[in-house]
This record gives structure tokens, C-alpha cells and sequence, in this order.
């Protein structure tokens, strides 16, 4: 049994809640008690391994910045939702990552951006390829999708996540191993010109 915890982030009235509750019971619901934290648990098996995941579920308002960045170093993978009828719930998804980043100092941590509500065309305010953009930007994946339609793509969004912390945790092969010496290299180098040049 693999251990595998998530979080979901994002902001009021993106679909949180109701993405975790379609992901575990299949059921849509529409209306949530945004104000409290909960942490769903369940049993998967994910391409013939057995996963033992938790899901938490972060509260809207009243959560300091300490007890979100305890969530943040306690999850192993992170979904960032916005909504595509919010364009202020996109415009924080930079903000987010960075707060991730700054908290897990990893060079890669496995984080998909979902665009929620694609059902709402009408009240669209975010366009998909907007979505594509902040999502490579930021190296993440990235679906889009409506919770409220569709359970296929909700656990498309999720297995897609569980997978990328399978693959950080699975021991590196000398391949995966070099290319990432290659790359830290790479960095160190650029930092190192950054630093001594002169302006």
C-alpha cells in the first residue's frame, strides 16, 4: 500500500469540495460548507499499485498563512483549481505555486492546474489556451473540465496527479539520474553568470 496525500487549493466558489466528493462517491453536489478543512480518505489500485490516499480539502476563509503551509510540506501532490467564470481565481494560481515552492524547496513538485466550470461557457472569462499558458509557465499539468458533468475527467485530473507523485517517489534510474545532474548544472551555471555580471 502506497501512501499518497493531496491538496487542493484554490480560491471561494472554484469547485473544491465538490471535485473531491465527485472524485470519491461519483455523486455531484452543488452546495458545500465552505468554512471547514476536511481531509477524505479512500483506497485506489493506480496502473496495478495499491494507493492509500488522502485528500484535503483546505478552507476558503480563515486559514493562516502557517496552517496552509503546514498543509503544503504535509502533501505530496497539489491540485490548483480555478474557475473559468472567475478570472480573479485564475489571476491567483501564480501566487499559489510560488507559496508551494517557496514551502517544499524541490526542484519538481507534482502540481496539476484544473479549469473548473466548462460547462458554464456562456460566463467563460479565462480561455483555455490562457489556462495551457499559466499551467506550462508554471510546470504544471493542466485539464480542463466541469465537475458538475463529467466524473471521467475529474479522475482523469486526479489519477494524472497521483501518477506524477508515483513517478518523484520510484527510485531514480542512472538515465533520470544524470539528466537531472545536467540540469542542476545548467542552473548553477546561469546563476553563477547572473551574479557576475555587470551592469
Amino acid at each position: 500500500m502506497v501512501p499518497v496525500k493531496l491538496l487542493v487549493l484554490g480560491s471561494q466558489n472554484t469547485g473544491k469540495t465538490a471535485l473531491c466528493v465527485r472524485f470519491l462517491t461519483r455523486r455531484f453536489i452543488g452546495e458545500y460548507d465552505h468554512k471547514k478543512e476536511v481531509t477524505y480518505r479512500c483506497r485506489r489500485m493506480v496502473d496495478q499499485e495499491s494507493i492509500e490516499l488522502e485528500i484535503l480539502d483546505t478552507a476558503c476563509q480563515g486559514s493562516s498563512l502557517g496552517s496552509l503551509e503546514a498543509s503544503i510540506r504535509w502533501a505530496d501532490g497539489f491540485l490548483l483549481l480555478y474557475s473559468i467564470t472567475q478570472r480573479l481565481s485564475f489571476l491567483e494560481l501564480p501566487s499559489m505555486k510560488k507559496l508551494i515552492d517557496d514551502t517544499k524547496q524541490s526542484l519538481v513538485v507534482p502540481t496539476v492546474v484544473v479549469a473548473n466550470k466548462a460547462d458554464m461557457e456562456i460566463g467563460r472569462e479565462v480561455t483555455v489556451e490562457e489556462g495551457q499558458k499559466v499551467a506550462k509557465d508554471l510546470r504544471c499539468g493542466f485539464i480542463e473540465l466541469s465537475v458538475a458533468e463529467a466524473v471521467v475527467t475529474v479522475e482523469a485530473a486526479v489519477l494524472q496527479l497521483i501518477r506524477l507523485v508515483l513517478e518523484q517517489h520510484r527510485p531514480l534510474t542512472s538515465d533520470k539520474r544524470s539528466y537531472i545532474l545536467s540540469v542542476r548544472n545548467a542552473l548553477t551555471r546561469k546563476l553563477i553568470r547572473s551574479k557576475t555580471m555587470q551592469w
